[in-house]
């Protein structure tokens, strides 16, 4: 009974990650009527969330194996309640960034943390890959959900609701998660750690290897930035090149510095690991579909469709359904029957697969026909299985001490991910407005035949994965 009450801890709290990477996509256009937002700053409302987000998840699993997975779990939690408070209230776009970006550094430490939760309540084989399942049907359809509700929420009451809502549920989850989640055991030597392992270095020291995380996660920041503007029209292109340049030198930084440090941020020995090597990679292309594909639908249903804010996030709660579904029922069967490897392969293939029917919309407006169909096949089925298959790689075989850290690096990987779906597709697209919509429309048909590229190179990097994922906790498969 404990289990499955942490696990429905967990699951809220991935679901309400999930959702704040797309709520504001459909609300953007009454945000920028009502708090007059220039076109430039605009995309820094959604921005603002994915760079934090994506930037600061590694820092963010350091921070949950010191002080613990419950300890941030909850400190997340209550960042995150903040932030959406505050953005409900903004009455200025700068203050509603800035709340935003509160947001993301709530989850930062909720994401990694549930994950490690998980980690430690489940036992690794059958038992995870099931846990693994239910978390990530919530994570899966939270980007849809939050389309969904962005949109009808948006329409019945006003933008301010996509935020103020989460208030009142955010505060049943922290409630929940004080009585159900267990606290940290102390190791043998009297230092309380995380439930499968010491939060500290030998000495009984805390080291949080500043150097490295500034560098880190100044690069990932940077990279992030570079990734996210290169969707952005008329953006500068030696900005972009800048950021991308110094953000590869901060990450080469890291490296170094990793190598060096006595108690690293990041131990580098975790990607010896061959599934959590493979899997991270992969990650970078799981996201890209859900960023990709609903920047595409967005654009053709109300654009071409002429449908509202409210009807376009409807039109994609059928996929929303099955990738829940998908995620909790399909997803731990094909892991147990085929692997790691054939569900990894195979689900990013079927990603590549629904993103290529979406290339048979026509100005004649074609929901039934095209949009449905190919989006119940990538986001439904397709991230329903990716989704809980590289989760579920990120953490295989790494000890407990280190589960944090893992998952925070797997989740960064999705987020920058994302954000290069966004770009890519974005990019190729160009800029809809006043265009006419055959022109449109044939630039949103090169988009989608642009958004296969990044699911099949993840389906080609996850050949690296093994057949099937170790059963014995803390030996790496190589």
């Amino acid at each position: 009974m404990r289990q499955r009450l942490i696990m429905a801890v967990v699951c809220m709290a991935i679901l309400l990650d999930a959702m704040d990477l797309s709520i504001t996509q459909v609300a953007l256009p009454s945000i920028r009527a009502d708090l007059h937002v220039s076109p430039g700053v605009l995309p820094w409302v959604a921005n603002a969330y994915v760079l934090t987000y994506g930037g600061l998840l590694l820092l963010g699993g350091r921070v949950c194996d010191l002080v613990g997975r419950r300890p941030a779990f909850l400190t997340g939690l209550i960042l995150y309640a903040a932030g959406s408070l505050g953005s409900g209230l903004a009455t200025d776009p700068a203050f509603l960034i800035s709340c935003r970006a509160g947001q993301a550094l709530g989850a930062t430490l909720t994401m990694p943390a549930a994950v490690a939760i998980l980690a430690g309540t489940f036992a690794q084989g059958p038992e995870r890959d099931k846990a693994m399942g239910v978390f990530a049907a919530f994570g899966a359809s939270g980007f849809s959900i939050g389309l969904i509700l962005g949109g009808v929420l948006t329409g019945s009451l006003g933008w301010q609701w996509i935020f103020l809502i989460k208030v009142p549920v955010v505060a049943l989850v922290l409630v929940a998660a004080l009585i159900v989640v267990p606290r940290a055991r102390k190791d043998e030597n009297g230092h309380r750690g995380t439930e499968n392992g010491p939060a500290s270095t030998g000495d009984g020291r805390r080291s949080y290897d500043v150097t490295g995380a500034i560098a880190g996660t100044g690069g990932a920041l940077l990279v992030a930035f570079a990734v996210t503007e290169a969707a952005a029209i008329h953006r500068s292109i030696l900005l972009i090149s800048v950021a991308a340049a110094a953000g590869l030198i901060a990450l080469a930084v890291f490296v170094l510095r990793e190598r060096a440090a006595r108690d690293p941020l990041l131990h580098l020995s975790l990607f010896r690991n061959r599934t959590v090597r493979a899997g991270d990679l992969a990650s970078l292309t799981v996201l890209a579909a859900p960023f990709g594909f609903a920047f595409l639908t967005t654009a053709y249903l109300q654009s071409v469709a002429g449908y509202s804010p409210e009807r376009t996030g409807l039109a994609l709660l059928p996929s929303a359904v099955v990738s829940a579904l998908v995620s909790r029922y399909g997803a731990p069967l094909a892991l147990g029957r085929i692997g790691l490897r054939a569900s990894g392969v195979a689900s990013l293939a079927v990603v590549a697969v629904g993103f290529a029917l979406l290339a048979l919309i026509s100005v004649t407006p074609s929901y039934l026909a095209v949009v449905l169909p190919s989006s119940l096949v990538s986001l439904g089925i397709g991230v329903g299985i990716a989704y809980p298959a590289f989760t579920t790689a990120g953490v295989t075989d790494v000890p407990g001490n280190r589960q944090g850290v893992a998952a925070g690096v797997q989740n960064a990987a999705l987020q920058i991910g994302g954000g290069l779906g966004f770009a890519v597709v974005s990019a190729v697209v160009g800029s809809i407005s006043g265009r006419p919509a055959s022109d449109l429309v044939s630039s949103l048909r090169h988009g989608a035949l642009a958004g296969c590229a990044l699911p099949l190179a993840g389906a080609i990097l996850a050949l690296a994965l093994p057949r099937r994922s170790g059963r014995d906790n803390g030996h790496s498969d190589e």
